[in-house]
């Protein structure tokens, strides 16, 4: 089958996987989708990775210790 048109728009996800010794696991995420359209963003920004890992401190109430993985942004200066 094929399919003609532009192809616009793809769906990006940050996660975020806790492991606490003697419970279940946690996983947290944000979705990003983007539709093509004018001055929308296409990729995460740097506050959306804070608000994920403030949310994620919040919920679970304890310190966390974070590893990235090919992280590619532009944190702002001051």
């Amino acid at each position: 089958m094929t399919v003609r048109g532009k192809r616009v728009g793809r769906v990006n996800m940050a996660g975020v996987l806790c492991f606490r010794p003697g419970q279940r696991p946690h996983l947290f995420y944000k979705l990003l989708v983007y539709h093509g359209r004018k001055d929308e963003p296409k990729s995460f920004t740097w506050s959306d990775y804070r608000d994920l890992i403030v949310s994620t401190h919040l919920r679970l109430g304890a310190p966390l210790v974070w590893c990235w993985d090919n992280l590619n942004i532009t944190w702002p200066r001051s």
